[in-house]
């Protein structure tokens, strides 16, 4: 491939990883809905997963990108699995999902 190409996959890979990232982070900040909420995070981590991938293509270091890559899938997986222990104590009390009435759980 030409270079010319090369900068214009650079661009939409980095365009593409911060769209993912904003978009997450958006559904995370707007929607009150619990489960909404976790598919923001998940997106989220999905754009700093190809983030991760991205910047070691740019520098040519794919074995520590498979390192950072495997660590960040492992985080994602525990936090993923976190929130959703989470979520079924919050439907347990609350079928509704919202996170505005979640402040009568305190104890």
């Amino acid at each position: 491939m030409n270079v010319e190409t090369m900068d214009w996959l650079d661009t939409l890979n980095t365009s593409l990883t911060v769209l993912l990232f904003l978009i997450g982070l958006f559904c995370l900040l707007t929607r009150r809905n619990v489960i909404k909420q976790v598919f923001g995070l998940k997106i989220m981590l999905q754009g700093v997963t190809l983030s991760l991938v991205h910047a070691a293509h740019l520098r040519g270091d794919v074995r520590s990108a498979e390192t950072m890559v495997i660590s960040a899938l492992v985080v994602e997986t525990v936090v993923i699995a976190i929130a959703l222990a989470l979520i079924v104590n919050v439907f347990r009390h609350y079928p509704s999902g919202d996170i505005d009435r979640l402040d009568r759980l305190r104890g």
